[in-house]
């Protein structure tokens, strides 16, 4: 199995090195496109949360992202220490009703578990730890 692993601050402006760790990933091992951007999709909108809403606003945090391919898939593991939030326990939204009727948020969960053919959470430790899965297809 490989793997990686980068840690970040919990600022917007670190997504993007999480994003080109995993562009690199992707092509060091041959993962499609396309499922390069899904995986990059879904991470933002965690990682976007995450920032967001897991740490107070001048409170310092890390979050660390783990990749790895083994077993003919994509696997993604985000650590926090931040508040504790399962996004799995979150009602879906409704997208059947009007925009203006709908709550807001819930989308980027939506997208997430949509995009994945995985998604589980966890609290280990005090820490949050929301893994994704990705089948790549055969070889």
């Amino acid at each position: 199995m490989d793997r990686v692993e980068l840690r970040i601050a919990n600022r917007l402006e670190e997504i993007s090195r999480v994003a080109d760790m995993v562009e690199h990933f992707g092509a060091e091992h041959g993962v499609p496109g396309q499922i390069v951007n899904d995986v990059n999709i879904a991470l933002d909108e965690a990682l976007s949360n995450i920032v967001s809403y897991a740490y107070g606003p001048d409170e310092q945090g890390e979050i660390i992202v783990r990749l790895a391919c083994a077993a003919g898939e994509l696997r993604v593991e985000i650590e926090d220490a931040g508040r504790p939030f399962d996004p799995l326990q979150r009602a879906p939204p409704d997208l059947a009703k009007p925009l203006h009727e709908r709550s807001v948020g819930g989308l980027g969960i939506h997208f997430i578990k949509s995009l994945m053919d995985e998604v589980a959470y966890a609290r280990i430790d005090g820490k949050n730890r929301l893994r994704l899965k990705k089948r790549l297809p055969a070889a």
